[in-house]
């Protein structure tokens, strides 16, 4: 088995989160590494330029591998994927699977030229196996596609337990917001902010935001002083080890409006920490937070229906340690011994 993705060694996204777990689920773990975010696009060709010369000559060598397992996404990611998997199907002769984590998959089918459409269609194609990550996208690959050999994997997150020593220093009356993932609109960051400022001196001395993440950090930080967030709000950077961990820890609820996901770990995290979620009905969401029961869902872009959400947990904060608890057990199909077997089977079946 050989696996290939984006270096999930110090990940900033998803898919190298995914990976990082991965690794553990194998006896002997072969990884190469498709993507490394390096400063500019030419040190990023080279890279990749590198890591296919790496492809061709692990695969020469080593003629027992029999599948390479592909973790691919859009744009950039998919077209460096087309020609790995050309490469280990077309020239070695390998089975491959494509694990398409994407939630943003169908708007950069839709937006692409006609060239580039069938070079989709024939990748998506190509693969022996189609990995999706909710059953909402393993139906719309289904359908729109026509896809046969589509599994729905879940991505892996690890089992925390809460600290109460780290959760101790909650004031009376604040309730600990947090947000972590990709600075950037289409995450609804600025959405969440947006509705802090509408309504702060309503939420003033009520609610605690933290933000954790990379991107758009400039407009964050102006979004954040224009609005005069500061005793609200307070933008952590990147963060990783022990710093997520703790602000994990002591948050208490999760907040991710999105506009488009496909089963964002960030999510699935908050949840194996026993946390509430606050988020949108898209893509794989509504599978794993449910309405009134582990969190609160609304439409990308629905300011109000977020605010009303926030709210909830501000007014009726007994809520939060119960849908926390809902969330810790609905989560326990994301563990490595869940996804495992699932694994598995899909790879006896390839091999047999």
């Amino acid at each position: 088995m050989l696996l290939v993705g984006p270096d999930y060694r110090g990940h900033r996204g998803g898919i190298g989160a995914v990976i990082s777990v991965h690794k553990d689920l194998y006896e002997e773990f072969n990884f190469i590494a498709s993507h490394r975010p390096l400063k500019n696009n030419f040190l990023k060709a080279m890279y990749f330029t590198k890591q296919i010369i790496k492809l061709i000559g692990f695969l020469s060598t080593r003629r027992e591998i029999k599948v390479v397992h592909i973790h691919s996404s859009k744009q950039g990611s998919f077209y460096r994927k087309l020609i790995i998997a050309c490469i280990a199907k077309l020239i070695f002769r390998k089975k491959t699977i494509n694990h398409i984590h994407s939630g943003n998959f169908k708007r950069f089918y839709d937006s692409s030229n006609p060239v580039s459409k069938r070079l989709i269609c024939f990748f998506l194609k190509l693969n022996d196996v189609t990995f999706t990550v909710s059953d909402s996208w393993k139906a719309y690959f289904e359908t729109s596609f026509h896809l046969k050999n589509v599994h729905k994997i879940n991505n892996i997150v690890i089992p925390h337990q809460q600290d109460s020593g780290i959760c101790a220093g909650k004031k009376n009356g604040v309730v600990y917001f947090l947000f972590l993932g990709m600075i950037h609109p289409d995450k609804g960051i600025f959405d969440l902010l947006q509705v802090l400022k509408e309504h702060r001196i309503e939420l003033l001395n009520r609610i605690k935001l933290f933000i954790g993440g990379s991107g758009q950090t400039g407009q964050l930080e102006k979004t954040i002083e224009a609005g005069d967030l500061g005793e609200m709000v307070e933008f952590k950077g990147w963060v990783t080890g022990s710093e997520k961990d703790n602000l994990l820890q002591f948050s208490d609820v999760f907040v991710l409006p999105s506009y488009y996901e496909g089963s964002p770990v960030a999510v699935l995290e908050a949840m194996s920490y026993g946390t509430p979620v606050i988020s949108t009905t898209v893509g794989g969401i509504p599978e794993i937070v449910q309405q009134g029961f582990n969190g609160w869902l609304h439409r990308p872009g629905d300011q109000g229906a977020l605010l009303k959400a926030i709210m909830y947990y501000i007014n009726d904060p007994e809520n939060i340690k119960m849908h926390g608890t809902r969330s810790m057990q609905m989560i326990e199909d994301y563990y490595p011994r869940s996804v495992e077997p699932q694994l598995s089977s899909v790879y006896s079946s390839l091999l047999s």
